[in-house]
């Protein structure tokens, strides 16, 4: 009985502790933008330095370009400009191990593929 409660303790622990999934935090840094034809030119440049850069031409009278800091919070990359003026894409959310970033403002939804 004794040994029997020690092999299912030690088999539920190792289907505890193998059920976390260690992914590289460092995934996401890199270049991520839409296709050279597109005219929106939407593309995010997260560096290793916390540093960012930023640039959506999708409106023409509106074009934004930023930069700055980001963090991590979570699953989100959050994206912290000085211009407190400027309105954009500030959260982002990495999947397919770091090869597709997502943000979401209002009903605008983007989704852009790493390049590098």
């Amino acid at each position: 009985m004794n040994n029997s409660i020690k092999l299912l303790a030690s088999v539920m622990t190792f289907i505890f502790l193998s059920s976390f999934t260690f992914n590289n935090s460092n995934a996401f840094i890199g270049t991520y933008g839409v296709s050279d034809s597109s005219s929106s030119q939407i593309k995010l440049v997260i560096n290793d330095d916390q540093t960012f850069y930023y640039q959506d031409f999708s409106n023409a009278e509106n074009k934004i370009v930023v930069e700055g800091r980001w963090t991590l919070k979570g699953k989100n990359v959050i994206l912290n400009c000085d211009d407190a003026n400027v309105k954009f894409h500030d959260t982002w959310t990495f999947t397919n191990d770091g090869q597709v970033a997502k943000s979401r403002k209002g009903l605008c939804y983007y989704r852009i593929c790493k390049l590098n």
